[in-house]
């Protein structure tokens, strides 16, 4: 139920999200009685790991706490498995989440894919975004993903 809460009223996401939840693991993590964010965990092949995730608008102020929570939990599944998470070019907070939490955006191996690094998540988030040398920014953290 969480996972159609977080859907929203369209009939085509919410058939493609029903599939999702039958066919992956999938996560609900909530506050009390409230569900923050929902992540699905697909495998692909014998090692690589897909992370799908959908947060609730009232998650926003909970972002640092779910950021963390991605890290202990994606970082020991690392140590066994490649972590990959598709993000559009247009999901600009879902780009920032993935940066926080510690993926680099990998163009050559495929377009839109973004892989689970350990240790780079200290690092400034542009410089993982293509290469491109950073400059001190004042760059909002908003949080989201797909």
């Amino acid at each position: 139920m969480a996972a159609l809460d977080l859907a929203g009223a369209g009939a085509r996401v919410r058939r493609l999200v029903l599939a999702q939840v039958r066919n992956v693991q999938t996560v609900g993590i909530y506050r009390g009685d409230e569900c923050m964010a929902v992540v699905y965990f697909g495998r692909h092949g014998w090692r690589r790991t897909e992370m799908a995730l959908s947060i609730a608008p009232a998650a926003r102020q909970h972002m640092g706490r779910l950021v963390r929570m991605a890290q202990l939990t994606l970082f020991a599944m690392a140590e066994t498995h490649l972590i990959v998470a598709r993000i559009r070019s247009s999901n600009h907070a879902g780009q920032r989440m993935a940066m926080l939490v510690g993926f680099h955006a990998h163009g050559n191996f495929e377009p839109g894919v973004w892989i689970l690094r350990k240790g780079r998540h200290g690092r400034d988030p542009r410089s993982r975004q293509g290469g491109a040398k950073s400059s001190r920014g004042t760059e909002g953290a908003t949080g989201g993903g797909e």
